[in-house]
């Protein structure tokens, strides 16, 4: 989902078309803790350089149009009947069994096109199909569409494509600002953005099929973009009752994936909302339609499309971004998107490194939006997305917004963070930079115009390629990364110990661990315990083997079983692939980690805690999350038990009183087989609860039936210290004091 920027772009660096390409300019490096303003930004009117999104009413200079009239209601296309779905019965076909891998131009480069290269090699004819070039390639003549085809070159040229990036989309502004005299879109006569004139340079041909033919003949799949609305969000054609026509048109074209955003307009809303935009782009009508009706109607019309075709159209949802992770509606959002498609966005966009005119700083792409704003940095980005594991399938994935490695402001241990992070979630990767400066050709040239260094892209293309972790994104397993534990140094002996310990699930008995230093300081080398991570080496003879997968050593065994990291870097990780023995036989993975609530005005959840391990005092309440044992839990979803990761003879109870208690777990005469009890079975539904019941594979698990108990946070998610009390499940209503991440899938 995209703030909508009425004719005031958010801008980038080197987005502006001057300002990409001057090669005798020195070197200069980039880090998180940078903060420059290239000759380009500087040389940009102050006019196009705000960044606000706010009524521009609220200026005293501004000029205020008119009020529109009210606009006349109209319902989503009705040429086609949104099917009725449910979970076992998806209106697409489930597609991307595999997280999908390949580039997008909206963070990086927004509706702007950049300069061509100087003596940049031309698109040549590639088995019989000529590139649709309607421009002859010279700076004054770039076209978007050229631009688009050049970054694909690139993504091939600079070994991306053999590893798996294929998808090449384009986001908002590749359509004209009208549709055809037919109601059809066409792709845009020329790119424009903010206050550029229209048609300065060349957009797209009007008919997109032998740009996306090209695309194919190179190996790539295509994808473009829409919105739910009348109007994008940057105020170009949408395709609310248009879906079939649309959808139709994508098809012909024959593209691969569809980004459908968020930017719709209801009955609710009046002639004032609208009243920054130029008066001809005011929408006269407004859609009556729900978000679901919405989507339900773009997904419906894709099937139709393709259902004679072997091509089809993944289908990457944006209605989950409209709503932070602390409202309910965020999860009837989740349970009704997952039908539809194979991907949403789970949160804002992430945060570039855009310049504030106001501030006069560039934001922070690693921390930017921590304090709640919309759109958040990098590990803002992570947290909120990681909340969420339990969605996470094969064809159904959490995405967090585009991948920064590049060209973006991210130092190079921030980079690998990103990658890791993404990866261990078995999130999309979906980059975002200009990657004609990842190739040899431009390394050859010692080019450097965006104060990038040339060492520093070498490393960016060495992170993006490294195949092992390529390997844990794309697991067949296809389940979700989430938190084993978190440590927090306002309650930790070492101050300076402030880490994620993130972990996933491989196929063949096999885990990927993440350990990330949070901190803006050096983190010392610090021991990984196996119980903490899911690895119960209770046998005989037990070995872990372990790959570290930043130095591409080999796999060896661990010394007595221990896992160390090195000293790891500010904002840097340390990332393994762990594989367990016990009697000879392969340890299974036992989901592991903190069960903490949602988060809420950019703080972090807290997390379930017991008070002891006395069976006879211990009470259970959420608190701050510091990665002690008292807070770190396994999910024995064979036998329904919560156990204490540290004690796993201990086991989450319903107890006297209307309240929770620890106990001996529950088992049979022969004191080797759990037995079902009803105090001591817990199951985790997709909608978050924790509700006291025997939840089999079989069953429903969206949400609990409101006849049972789940673990409520009395007060609310957001006081530390609240109890945690047995008290009737809200079922569908997900309310949020009874929302958890947990460790694993629902079961």
């Amino acid at each position: 989902m995209k703030n909508i920027l009425p004719y005031a772009p958010a801008l980038l660096l080197c987005s502006v078309l001057s300002g990409c390409n001057n090669d005798s300019k020195p070197a200069q490096q980039v880090t998180s803790d940078s903060t420059f303003v290239s000759d380009a930004a500087q040389s940009v009117p102050a006019s196009i350089q705000s960044v606000a999104t706010k009524d521009l009413s609220s200026e005293p200079n501004a000029v205020i149009q008119p009020p529109a009239p009210e606009p006349r209601l109209v319902q989503a296309d009705t040429t086609i009947a949104p099917e009725k779905t449910t979970p076992n019965n998806p209106v697409v076909e489930k597609l991307g069994a595999r997280p999908p891998m390949g580039f997008t131009t909206w963070s990086r480069f927004k509706c702007n096109a950049q300069d061509p290269f100087k003596n940049w090699p031309k698109l040549e004819t590639i088995n019989g199909v000529q590139a649709p070039l309607n421009d002859n390639g010279s700076r004054d003549q770039y076209s978007f569409q050229h631009f688009m085809l050049d970054q694909a070159r690139a993504i091939k040229d600079s070994g991306l494509l053999a590893v798996g990036y294929q998808y090449v989309n384009v986001d908002d502004c590749w359509m004209n600002r009208a549709r055809d005299k037919n109601g059809a879109l066409q792709g845009a006569s020329g790119w424009t953005y903010g206050n550029w004139p229209d048609g300065l340079h060349k957009g797209f041909d009007a008919d997109l099929s032998q740009y996306v033919q090209y695309l194919h003949s190179m190996g790539f799949k295509a994808g473009l973009y829409s919105s739910s609305g009348l109007k994008t969000c940057q105020i170009f054609p949408a395709s609310a009752t248009h879906e079939k026509q649309d959808a139709t048109a994508f098809a012909k074209w024959g593209i691969d994936l569809l980004k459908y955003d968020n930017c719709d307009y209801k009955s609710t809303d009046k002639p004032e909302i609208y009243k920054y935009w130029p008066e001809k782009e005011r929408p006269t009508v407004v859609v009556t339609s729900s978000k679901k009706e919405l989507f339900e109607t773009m997904a419906a019309a894709l099937a139709t499309a393709t259902k004679d075709s072997e091509r089809k159209i993944l289908f990457l949802e944006s209605a989950p971004a409209a709503y932070g992770n602390s409202v309910s509606e965020k999860y009837t959002t989740m349970d009704w998107v997952r039908p539809l498609g194979q991907m949403w966005r789970v949160g804002g966009d992430i945060k570039n490194y855009t310049y504030d005119a106001v501030s006069k700083t560039l934001s922070n792409p690693w921390s930017s939006g921590a304090g709640g704003d919309n759109d958040k940095g990098v590990y803002p980005s992570f947290y909120l997305t990681v909340a969420l594991s339990r969605y996470v399938a094969p064809g159904s994935w959490n995405d967090p917004d585009q991948l920064l490695i590049g060209d973006n402001g991210l130092n190079t241990d921030e980079e690998k963070s990103q990658f890791a992070l993404w990866s261990v979630m078995g999130a999309p990767l979906l980059l975002s930079t200009d990657v004609r400066r990842l190739t040899e050709y431009y390394q050859q040239k010692g080019r450097d115009d965006a104060g990038v260094t040339l060492a520093h892209l070498r490393d960016s293309l060495k992170i993006l390629t490294n195949k092992d972790i390529i390997a844990v994104d794309q697991d067949e397993l296809g389940i979700g990364g989430y938190i084993a534990y978190q440590t927090d140094p306002a309650s930790d002996k070492d101050k300076n110990k402030d880490m994620d310990v993130v972990v996933k699930p491989l196929s063949n008995d096999r885990l990927a661990v993440v350990v990330l230093n949070k901190s803006n300081t050096e983190l010392q080398p610090q021991k990984i315990d196996m119980w903490s991570i899911g690895l119960n080496l209770s046998g005989q003879g037990c070995t872990v083997s372990a790959k570290d997968l930043w130095d591409g050593k080999p796999e060896d065994l661990l010394s007595h079983n221990e896992l160390w990291t090195r000293p790891i870097p500010a904002h840097g990780n340390a990332m393994f692939r762990l594989a367990a023995k016990c009697d000879g036989k392969a340890v299974k993975v036992i989901p592991t980690g903190q069960i903490y609530s949602v988060a809420g005005s950019g703080k972090a959840g807290f997390c379930l805690t017991v008070s002891s391990k006395d069976t006879a005092t211990a009470k259970f309440s959420i608190s701050a999350c510091n990665g002690s044992d008292l807070q770190i839990w396994s999910r024995d979803t064979a036998t329904h038990r919560i156990k204490l990761a540290a004690a796993m003879d201990l086991c989450l109870s319903m107890a006297a009183g209307n309240t929770f208690g620890l106990a001996k777990c529950k088992i049979s005469e022969n004191d080797s087989i759990y037995y079902h009890t009803d105090v001591q079975d817990f199951s985790y539904y997709m909608n978050g609860s924790l509700a006291n019941e025997a939840l089999e594979p079989s069953d429903a698990v969206l949400s609990p039936n409101v006849t049972k108990q789940c673990l409520d946070m009395y007060g609310g998610p957001f006081v530390e210290n609240n109890p945690v009390t047995p008290y009737q499940c809200a079922g569908s209503a997900n309310r949020v004091g009874q929302i958890w991440s947990a460790p694993g899938a629902p079961g």
